[in-house]
């Protein structure tokens, strides 16, 4: 039986990533506006656009506008991530806007990015959508048995 080689799935020129930097006037703050789809493909492009950013001298807030993204996948989530500790590890700090997108903001919820990072704060006052909920501390005492009966099985 012939064998068809194997092909390595490469992004085209219509997958490709915009990402841009956003003049502000505000000195030590650079805004990063993303647009399209955050997947395996376009994550690079983003990962080498904040990571350049971050390490510029002079930057203390480094802001990622997602208002445009359309897909917001895992590795777009580990690029954010390392973005931020990229950020903390030279003293500035990174801020997440959203947009008010659900399909963007729940991704950094399930992962607890939101619990590190500033997402949506001018939203502040806005209820946000729960995330899973993450200890503080570890629990010291052992959950109390559920004082339910088992329930019966009928054959």
């Amino acid at each position: 039986m012939p064998q068809t080689p194997a092909r390595c799935s490469t992004p085209g020129p219509e997958r490709l990533l915009p990402v841009r930097t956003v003049p502000d006037p505000r000195p030590g703050r650079v805004v990063v506006e993303v647009v399209g789809e955050v997947d395996t493909f376009t994550a690079p492009a983003l990962e080498a656009c904040l990571t350049s950013q971050a390490r510029q001298p002079g930057v203390r807030e480094l802001v990622v506008y997602l208002g445009q993204v359309t897909f917001l996948g895992a590795a777009g989530v580990t690029v954010l991530a390392r973005a931020h500790r990229c950020c903390r590890m030279r003293g500035a700090r990174l801020v997440i806007r959203t947009g008010g997108r659900g399909g963007v903001l729940r991704p950094l919820q399930l992962s607890g990015l939101t619990d590190l990072v500033a997402v949506d704060p001018a939203d502040a006052g806005r209820p946000q959508p729960r995330g899973p909920r993450t200890p503080g501390r570890l629990r010291t005492t052992p959950r109390r048995p559920s004082a339910r009966r088992p329930r019966r099985v009928y054959r």
